[in-house]
């Protein structure tokens, strides 16, 4: 786990997303630039109110879920690259790291262009190309990479994604986020 990580409130007003809904449970790593990425986690857990009723005797993480998880990870990837750009922007002071971003994240200036950007960016998962080859259980904890492969003019963004428990990958494919900037 990363030393370094962002305090709750703020990493809530980075998501359009609340509970129960929400399906991040925290941003791993980050690396802004060309090859840039993000890891996410998200915790399994027993009361979930989807498993409840996804196979009852024999309760897994739905498919549509690990989806959901993916365009969240995904969405936080192109927000963190947001307000990195915006940042540099303004100060001449360049973001490469989670490290980077959680020396300043509490800063009234860093706050200020959270929730300016976020009151700005409205997007939706748009489609999906993903290939699922385990199951994750109550109890296991998902690791979830995001790689923006490329944007088009359109306003969408195809991302590379998998998901792993442990070592072993469960899913893996394309999320494609449409998003605009109001």
């Amino acid at each position: 786990m990363s030393k370094y990580s962002i305090p709750s409130k703020v990493f809530l007003e980075m998501g359009g997303w609340r509970q129960p809904l929400l399906m991040v449970d925290r941003i791993e790593d980050y690396k802004y630039g060309d090859n840039g990425f993000i890891k996410v986690v998200k915790h399994v857990t027993y009361n979930d109110p989807y498993l409840l009723g996804h196979f009852p005797e024999d309760p897994i993480m739905p498919g549509a879920i690990i989806s959901e998880i993916f365009g969240q990870a995904s969405e936080y990837l192109s927000f963190l690259t947001d307000i990195c750009d915006i940042y540099r922007e303004r100060t001449g002071e360049e973001f490469r790291s989670l490290r980077d971003i959680h020396g300043c994240i509490s800063h009234p200036e860093m706050l200020e262009i959270i929730r300016a950007r976020r009151a700005q960016v409205r997007g939706v998962l748009a489609a999906q190309n993903l290939k699922f080859k385990d199951s994750a259980y109550p109890g296991d904890t998902i690791e979830v990479q995001s790689k923006l492969a490329f944007s088009d003019s359109h306003g969408f963004k195809h991302y590379s994604v998998t998901a792993n428990v442990g070592k072993k990958i469960i899913s893996q494919g394309t999320i494609i986020n449409f998003r605009e900037v109001l």
